[in-house]
Parts: structure tokens; C-alpha cells; sequence
């Protein structure tokens, strides 16, 4: 069996945590990964996974010899693209990692624009607000919002995210503008549900004397999606909270008016990240120079 193939789909298997997780990312049968795995353990003549009907974990042995998987799939991914740095125009595929709202609203026009000037280039989007490891999961690129790790990841900053308060102006003629942070207890507030939703879902960050502190709210509406979330405020169910890309136009429509302007939450850093040894492609050069202009805080091709 293909060695390379077995070790790729041992990795999966770890990462997934199942061989039919594993099976979806590799086009394959479960039954197929397990061969992969049992071979590697025929050949090394040692196993890699403790195995029960209801669980899987790595053996002592299986951790180092899945550090060392990662390491060589890294290095024969990188030696495969070699090729690519001989070529003039940029060519291949891109593997891209983005937030679901920002990908849906300001990653799409880029994408569509930058693929009309780079015919050769095919681009796999994936939108999650799940925390992505570009290594593990093998993307080339991902756009991340907030501080970032000590990954070791080349960063390049782009247009800050920012936060903004509104509400539909029949809620406020109904329910009163809140003047303070505090004055939202006496308000419905609709809420954004992150992945395996907490009670700090109904936490929300304020600027107060120039510091950031934070408000306990509440409401009768939660949702994970941000344009469910927006069409609740038009339709007066509650304020909002959400970046202001995504409420520009019924702003700019009056279908919502923005609230509480003096105690926005400080802007949140994004930034593009990538492998350091990724800018010898020509394909992830073009891609990153060109985002990183166009997603400038100064591009008027945002919607803001």
C-alpha cells in the first residue's frame, strides 16, 4: 500500500478522532482508512491506536510517530509545490480558511474579482468561526480575527474588525434609546450563539472612561447565524450586536439605526496568515498581496 496515503490518513484519523471522519476528508471508506492504518502498523510492527467499539487513543509509541507524520506530509507537500516556483503566472489550488460573515459578505467580491485576474488559480473557501489549525488541516491561507497565538504563522494585518450596537427604529421608539452600556438590562438583546454556546454568549464588551469592560445581556432570540440576527433587529425583535460590515446597509437604508456610538468596543485586529516558506508560490504571493490591498483600512472596496 501507498505509505505516503497511510500516513496521511493516520494524521486524519488523529485529528478527526474516528476513521469515518477521517474517511469523509480522504474521499474514502471507513474500512479503507482502517487498512491504511492497520498496514503502517504491520509494517513499523507496532501499534499506533489503542482501539475499542467505542473509542480510539494513540499509544505512547503512536504520538511520536504522529509528530513525525505531520513533519514529513509538511515537507512532501512543500516539496510538490516546488515546481510551482519556476512558473510566471500563478497556477494551482488555494486552500482558504475564513469567518463565516466576513468570507460571506467582504472575502466573496475579493475572491470573485482576484479569480477573473488569475484565470489559472481554483480556490476551495471554507467558512467556519471555529478556531482552524492551517498545518493540520492543510490550508494555505486563513483570515483570523483577534490576537493571534505564538503559532509561528507569518501574519499580515488587515482592515481592523469593528463592533457596532443598532436596533430597528420602531424598537427604539417603542422601547427608548439606551444612553448607557447599563441600560440594556431593561432591553431585549439578540444574541449571537458561538460554537458550543456558554453564558458568555450574553456577555458584551463596552469602552467605559476609556477601558473595556463588560455588560451582561439578555434576550429571547439566539441564533449562530448573523444575517438571522439582522433580519430579527429590522423586524424590532431587540438590539444588535455585530460588525459593522454587516449592518452598513440597513443603516444606510434606516432600516437600522446604530446606538450607544460612545461606547463601542476597541477594534479587533485581523490579519491574513500563512506558512513562512508559503510566499515562494507565485499563487500565494498574488493571493496575499493582492487581499492585503484590497482589505487595506484605507481600500474603499469594503463595505464599512
Amino acid at each position: 500500500m501507498d505509505l505516503l496515503k497511510s500516513m496521511e490518513a493516520f494524521v486524519l484519523t488523529v485529528d478527526k478522532g474516528s476513521f469515518v471522519a477521517a474517511s469523509y476528508s480522504l474521499k474514502i471508506s471507513p474500512q479503507m482508512v482502517a487498512k491504511y492504518i492497520s498496514f503502517l502498523e504491520s509494517e513499523l510492527g507496532i501499534k499506533l491506536l489503542n482501539r475499542t467499539t467505542r473509542s480510539q487513543s494513540l499509544t505512547d509509541f503512536g504520538k511520536q510517530y504522529y509528530e513525525r507524520c505531520l513533519t514529513i506530509l509538511s515537507e512532501v507537500k512543500a516539496t510538490n509545490n516546488l515546481a510551482q516556483q519556476f512558473i510566471e503566472e500563478p497556477y494551482g489550488l488555494l486552500k482558504i480558511s475564513a469567518p463565516m460573515s466576513f468570507g460571506n459578505v467582504n472575502l466573496m467580491p475579493f475572491i470573485s474579482r482576484f479569480m477573473k485576474q488569475y484565470p489559472h488559480i481554483r480556490i476551495e473557501l471554507n467558512l467556519t468561526d471555529r478556531y482552524v489549525d492551517l498545518v493540520k488541516e492543510a490550508f494555505d491561507i486563513t483570515f483570523r480575527i483577534g490576537n493571534l497565538p505564538n503559532s509561528g504563522l507569518i501574519a499580515r494585518k488587515i482592515r481592523p474588525h469593528q463592533l457596532t450596537f443598532a436596533a430597528s427604529p420602531s424598537y427604539l421608539a417603542e422601547k427608548g434609546i439606551p444612553s448607557f452600556p447599563d441600560d440594556l438590562k431593561n432591553h431585549c438583546c439578540l444574541i449571537y450563539q458561538y460554537l458550543n454556546g456558554t453564558q458568555n454568549d450574553y456577555v458584551w464588551p463596552f469602552t467605559v472612561d476609556g477601558k473595556l469592560v463588560y455588560f451582561t445581556v439578555s434576550g429571547a432570540f439566539k441564533s449562530n447565524e448573523t444575517f438571522a440576527l439582522i433580519q430579527a433587529a429590522i423586524e424590532g425583535l431587540g438590539i444588535t450586536m455585530l460588525p459593522d460590515f454587516m449592518l452598513k446597509e440597513a443603516i444606510t437604508h434606516k432600516k437600522l439605526l446604530p446606538i450607544l456610538h460612545s461606547f463601542l468596543p476597541p477594534a479587533k485586529e485581523m490579519n491574513i496568515t500563512y506558512t513562512a516558506d508559503s510566499l515562494r508560490l507565485p499563487k500565494l504571493k498574488a493571493f496575499i498581496d493582492a487581499a492585503v490591498d484590497y482589505f487595506s483600512p484605507y481600500s474603499p472596496n469594503l463595505k464599512e
